[in-house]
């Protein structure tokens, strides 16, 4: 018996690099990486992140909640059909379309659970059950909707405010002002049970939650989880553990919604619909906020505004930080980019920062140059006209 599990698990496994969505979403990565770039350069004249930026968040950190998650599924015996899946694959690359915006778990398994509702009740079910019950099928959807929703908001609190991408755009008074950009896509795989295959259940009462079938198997399912925040008012650190804060509470009421269908299964849907309605609202929410407070990135009084670093260059040896305002250079007052530049240049192989980090504390920050270095330190600063984006500022105070 454990053999025979052993070598199911591993084929489960296996199952993982022949389904298209495992490698459609380096695919998206990399072309959502491409557009990043090209946005960069149009804004700075330089990329901030390469290409691949978005491919090296995609597996590391969801592959050890997919395996916790897996543990879950497996030991409940979380069981949907394979073209269940297959159809939940299909609405994420439908979705795509959108870039990571859209691929929130509350919008990829609501919308298809949605559909697979409707189709039921019009009369056109097009996904077979394979021996499970509607509303197991159901209900286990929704727990698998919400363990993700849950996953989404812990994946964007661990790392989804990290290497955001500054950009300008223009405010009302049509001046250019930074704002980030935070994007992140996660390959989430986890183990779940199907109801075809040559397993029996060892146990009398397992799966916990999907009966109906007599045999089963496994699959290593590659769901995708991801979003995209833009943030202006405040830092993307503060901006995204916020609304990560909130999905995850999202999360927990969504899954004690769905482990109440297991006697109530009407409870699935609206599990289901609540987690689709607040992921919109949470969005709409940051949007609202941010619309009425005033640009973070902007000129300041004194000194220069950092509003990106470039990876590998002397600033990210010197640990600065975006929001982090240069007061002086090599003992200089700097107030623009170009006096910037000009104190920089006053000893080429030294630079000594006079820097107030975002909680208003003043600190050194001091390194060495080398030939070949970036000439600006490899800063990206926020310098507008500081009169005219006081004014812009006014509006919103």
């Amino acid at each position: 018996m454990l053999q025979e599990w052993l070598l199911e698990l591993l084929a489960g496994f296996g199952k993982l690099f022949i389904h298209p969505i495992f490698y459609f979403s380096f695919l998206l990565a990399f072309v959502v990486g491409m557009f990043r770039v090209s946005r960069e350069r149009k804004d700075f004249h330089t990329r901030v992140y390469d290409i691949y930026q978005e491919v090296r968040y995609i597996l590391p950190s969801s592959l050890l909640i997919g395996l916790l998650l897996s543990i879950i599924a497996v030991g409940f015996g979380l069981t949907l059909p394979l073209g269940l899946l297959n159809f939940i694959a299909a609405v994420t690359i439908v979705l795509s379309a959108g870039g990571f915006r859209l691929l929130s778990p509350a919008w990829i398994i609501g919308l298809a659970l949605l559909i697979f509702v409707v189709s039921e009740k019009i009369g056109y079910s097009f996904i077979p059950y394979e021996g499970l019950s509607f509303n197991k099928i159901l209900m286990t959807m929704a727990i698998v909707l919400a363990l993700l929703f849950i996953t989404e908001g812990l994946l964007m609190l661990k790392q989804g405010w990290q290497g955001t991408s500054p950009r300008l755009v223009e405010s009302p008074r049509g001046l250019k002002v930074g704002v980030q950009l935070a994007q992140r896509l996660w390959l989430v795989p986890v183990f779940l049970v199907l109801p075809t295959g040559e397993l029996t259940s060892p146990w009398p009462w397992w799966p916990v939650v999907s009966i109906g079938s007599e045999t089963y198997s496994f699959i290593w399912f590659p769901f995708l989880v991801g979003f995209a925040q833009l943030v202006k008012s405040t830092l993307p650190e503060l901006a995204v553990k916020a609304t990560g804060k909130n999905i995850i509470a999202a999360g927990v009421v969504t899954l004690l919604l769905a482990i109440a269908a297991y006697w109530v299964p009407l409870l699935a849907i609206v599990s289901a619909v609540f987690a689709f309605l607040s992921r919109i609202w949470i969005s709409w929410r940051h949007h609202a906020y941010e619309k009425d407070r005033h640009y973070f990135f902007t000129p300041q009084p004194k000194g220069v505004m950092i509003l990106g670093i470039l990876p590998y260059t002397p600033a990210k040896k010197m640990d600065l930080k975006i929001g982090e305002i240069i007061y002086k250079v090599n003992g200089i007052e700097v107030n623009t980019e170009n006096e910037f530049y000009k104190a920089l240049q006053k000893n080429a192989a030294y630079c000594k920062l006079e820097v107030v980090d975002v909680n208003g504390q003043n600190r050194f920050a001091q390194g060495s140059l080398y030939e070949g270095q970036h000439y600006e330190l490899g800063l990206i600063l926020a310098d507008e006209d500081k009169e005219l984006m006081a004014e812009e500022n006014e509006r919103y105070s």
